[in-house]
């Protein structure tokens, strides 16, 4: 597994969203966050639960699939392809804002395959 290192990394897990276009282009969008915490306030829940605190305490500006979305925009989502990496699932939530945006496939843990 990759371990992402960044300056506003989520306590809990860090993941990382990829959205390969038609025509190739790369956007990455993370679980980021404004106000990081040395210990998650969702350390204790199941996965998928406590999301609140994610922007309550945390101040993450979103999951990674909805902030690689927002970055490459709705028309060059559109028949893209989402990678997910240090998550075997995606929410409700991003579920639904990726079919928003046309996202056509998700694959979980692995790398695309660039040419």
């Amino acid at each position: 597994m990759i371990k992402l290192h960044t300056n506003r990394e989520c306590a809990k897990q860090t993941v990382m969203a990829i959205i390969v276009t038609k025509d190739n282009e790369l956007f990455i969008g993370l679980n980021d966050c404004d106000n990081p915490q040395s210990v998650c306030p969702r350390k204790d829940y199941p996965t998928g639960q406590g999301y609140e605190y994610c922007k309550s305490v945390c101040s993450q500006t979103g999951h990674a699939e909805e902030n690689a979305c927002k970055i490459a925009g709705i028309e060059r989502c559109i028949g893209a392809t989402l990678y997910l990496i240090g998550h075997t699932y995606c929410c409700e939530h991003c579920e639904k804002i990726m079919q928003e945006y046309g996202i056509k496939h998700v694959i979980f843990n692995k790398f695309p395959d660039i040419k």
